[in-house]
């Protein structure tokens, strides 16, 4: 399960999550070389926090919604926020084991043009992309957390900070 849902914010909100995440959030650097080989900025996401608070209560409103058969088996177990530049890098992974929880990823984005790339893929199990999706200012994107996935590298030409917040629901 893969859905992609457009202009989920208003452009006040759009504007308030750029100006929030680029310009107010201090960013933890992450990653390295082993078993996760991954490098990007990181942050644990505040429920408390004024901007941070409407995020999680759309992510719960739009899980609610779109898998109402989850909503009483399946709570918020881990939020955050990741923000990637040229060079970052990104493997594919799965958030969880088979049939065990969703993800709700939200694009932070005010600009986006197909040339910076930085979609996000899904993987199937030969190993072909089956979905690639652009992070669209406004857009989330809901699926299951067990499909294979990864932020594709930014371009060099991309200026942005490519940032997404997101959502992973589990078995309560």
């Amino acid at each position: 399960m893969i859905q992609i849902l457009d202009n989920v914010f208003n452009n006040k909100d759009i504007d308030t999550f750029y100006g929030e995440f680029r310009d107010f959030t201090a960013w933890k650097f992450t990653g390295g070389v082993g078993e996760k080989n991954w490098r990007k900025f990181d942050l644990i996401l505040d429920k408390e926090h004024p901007v941070h608070s409407k995020l999680f209560k759309k992510s719960d409103e739009i899980f609610k919604k779109t898998l109402p058969s989850l909503a009483s088996t399946h709570s918020c177990k881990y939020n955050y926020a990741s923000g990637y530049v040229f060079g970052t890098h990104h493997e594919i992974h799965s958030d969880y084991p088979k049939d065990w929880g969703i993800t709700v990823m939200f694009y932070l984005n005010k600009v986006w043009d197909v040339s910076y790339g930085g979609e996000t893929i899904f993987i199937n199990n030969s190993g072909d992309i089956t979905n690639s999706v652009i992070p669209k200012p406004g857009r989330v994107v809901i699926f299951d957390g067990s499909i294979p996935h990864a932020a594709r590298e930014v371009s060099r030409t991309c200026i942005e900070l490519r940032m997404v917040a997101t959502f992973k629901y589990g078995n309560k």
